[in-house]
């Protein structure tokens, strides 16, 4: 799956509101969308200025099979990965 496919996909989460928040300690500051800090708005705006530069893919922690999808951008780091049908963000902030 190539990182435009995956960041669309991500946007199609947010905008239909079908994504989870996957729990993590520290998730008050680790994910401000979690505690509506940011809003799907704010989240898929970030995610459009990001390009193949600002996209990196690792192994999650626990589960080496599913590729975690890391966005840097302005000062923004966004994490999720796809179970599927679901998308799980870990992390939303700056």
């Amino acid at each position: 799956m190539d990182s435009r496919r995956q960041k669309r996909r991500a946007i199609e989460a947010l905008r239909n509101k079908t994504y989870q928040i996957a729990e993590r300690q520290e998730i008050e500051t680790k994910n401000l969308l979690y505690g509506n800090s940011v809003s799907e708005e704010d989240v898929i705006e970030i995610i459009i200025k990001c390009r193949g530069q600002d996209h990196e893919i690792r192994p999650h922690d626990m589960i080496k099979t599913v590729d975690v999808h890391i966005l840097r951008k302005d000062g923004w780091y966004i994490k999720f990965y796809f179970l599927d049908p679901e998308t799980f963000f870990l992390s939303v902030h700056r």
